[in-house]
């Protein structure tokens, strides 16, 4: 493999504009291709960022040889296909979240990921970012004692040109997909482990995918984790872990923290600040590229293992509200 290692990107919207943008700032990086489904939507794309290869479609794209790993930011529909398409031909691949739309497909594709003998992972960015490395340090160093409930909001007031993306059901809109797997992802993070108990409710709109959800999460020594997600609240989106010796708040953003603040005691209080490495979505981005050039197939971080915990959770939870989606039908 050269020094560098080549990138091309599966879809052209908001996402891919981001990671592209986080390529373009990390000196080991090329982005070398992009694909989407109309030429001309991938030679603007490409025009922007100075990509010499434009392909039609993931198959395309799939077969370049100047590509060493696919980024795939498609609609979650998609993820299944062209990730396994992708693997198929040998390319180390990172999926956006969710992974794929329920675990059968999820399991296919970590099956063709071994099968191939490539990397493979799903791209929950927060898991990278330094805010949320040492908040990882600071529980399991045990400053926190034993850690009994959690709380995180992922809630935003969505634009009506957004809202129609993420509430269309042929594209796997709803709020737990596309948002309250940051809360899952938390829960996860901080618990290591799957729910026990899982109680739900949510509101479902025209579309019949949910808009707001609220979940409670137990786990085996009677732990809770508390979380909401939605379209219509403009929330600044606060995590909390809450411990017998002490607490964590991350006051905003949680998903993709710089800040927050420990609580030792009643009295003993640190803030900790990080700078950002251009827009964040550059520490997965490097996580990739160390464990490609390390031979590694999948993350110590984001193992393969975890993926398969966020989404068993989310059919768990989409059968408790009987919602199917019309691919899965």
């Amino acid at each position: 493999m050269a020094d560098k290692i080549r990138w091309g990107i599966v879809g052209t919207g908001g996402i891919a504009h981001k990671f592209a943008e986080a390529l373009a700032v990390l000196p080991y990086a090329q982005l070398t291709a992009v694909s989407s489904r109309k030429m001309e939507t991938a030679e603007k794309f490409a025009a922007q960022f100075n990509i010499p290869n434009c392909h039609i479609g993931a198959n395309s794209l799939a077969k370049d040889n100047n590509v060493d790993v696919v980024y795939i930011a498609t609609p979650h529909p998609n993820h299944k296909a062209e990730t396994i398409l992708c693997l198929d031909n040998g390319k180390a691949v990172l999926c956006e979240k969710p992974f794929a739309m329920n675990s059968i497909e999820v399991t296919e594709m970590i099956h063709a990921a071994k099968k191939n003998k490539v990397f493979l992972m799903e791209a929950m960015w927060m898991y990278f970012f330094p805010a949320i490395s040492k908040i990882r340090q600071i529980i399991s160093n045990g400053d926190l004692g034993d850690i009994s409930l959690i709380t995180s909001n992922f809630c935003f007031d969505c634009s009506d040109n957004e809202k129609q993306r993420l509430i269309d059901p042929n594209l796997g809109g709803g709020s737990l997909l596309d948002i309250g797997i940051y809360d899952i992802a938390f829960a996860q993070m901080v618990y290591g482990k799957e729910p026990s108990n899982i109680a739900s409710l949510a509101h479902f709109g025209s579309t019949g995918v949910d808009e707001q959800a609220s979940m409670i999460f137990q786990y085996e020594k009677g732990q809770i984790a508390s979380m909401n997600c939605s379209f219509h609240l403009a929330m600044p989106c606060a995590a909390s872990i809450f411990g017998t010796k002490g607490r964590i708040e991350i006051p905003k953003d949680f998903f993709h923290p710089d800040k927050f603040i420990v609580t030792i005691g009643s009295s003993r209080q640190k803030e900790y600040s990080f700078d950002r490495l251009g827009n964040g979505y550059t520490y997965e981005a490097l996580e990739v590229m160390q464990c490609i050039r390390n031979k590694k197939t999948e993350s110590d971080i984001m193992p393969l293992s975890v993926s398969i915990a966020f989404i068993n959770t989310m059919d768990k939870i989409r059968h408790q509200w009987k919602l199917v989606y019309p691919m899965e039908k």
